[in-house]
């Protein structure tokens, strides 16, 4: 008998069709990974915030004054409309310096770059952004992450208290 070295067109089509069924099983797996993935990275900035409003308190607290101090903390991300000013309760506020309190969504805009200090976690006040921020009245802020509307982080400048939502 001769006998080549190469495959057989049979060997070749069932290798093809293991390696399809293989490939259907494991995509959803790898897109689930992907969102996955983008939840987590939404959380750990809700978490980072929520970090860093604790942070603004505590520095407020060992200054020791006990009111509202306009820009209290110097913030070098030009996005977040300047220096952080903290309410009367020593959370942040507002960068404008206008009224200390935390009272338009423009105040929620600043207050997330401020405290985060950083262009990664994309804000806007609309949709055209990774984050949109809303303010909901009595000094509370919600930000809703875009591609998964079910993630949010509240935001209640009266206590500090941060609420992250998955």
């Amino acid at each position: 008998m001769n006998r080549s070295n190469g495959f057989t067109l049979i060997e070749l089509v069932v290798v093809i069709v293991i390696l399809g069924i293989l490939s259907a099983t494991a995509l959803p797996k790898f897109i689930n990974i992907s969102e996955d993935a983008e939840e987590t990275v939404f959380l750990a900035t809700g978490t980072a915030f929520k970090t860093g409003v604790d942070q603004v308190h505590i520095a407020w607290l060992v200054r020791g004054n006990g009111q509202a101090v306009q820009d209290f903390i110097s913030i070098s991300d030009p996005l977040a409309g300047g220096d952080l000013s903290v309410n009367s309760a020593g959370y942040p506020a507002d960068t404008r310096g206008v009224s200390l309190t935390l009272n338009s969504v423009y105040d929620c805009l600043d207050v997330w770059r401020a405290v985060l200090d950083s262009t990664d976690a994309d804000v806007q006040d609309d949709a055209t952004s990774d984050i949109q921020a809303e303010y909901n009245g009595s000094n509370k802020c919600t930000y809703t992450y875009n591609r998964n509307t079910s993630l949010t982080v509240v935001y209640d400048s009266t206590n500090g208290e941060v609420i992250i939502n998955n």
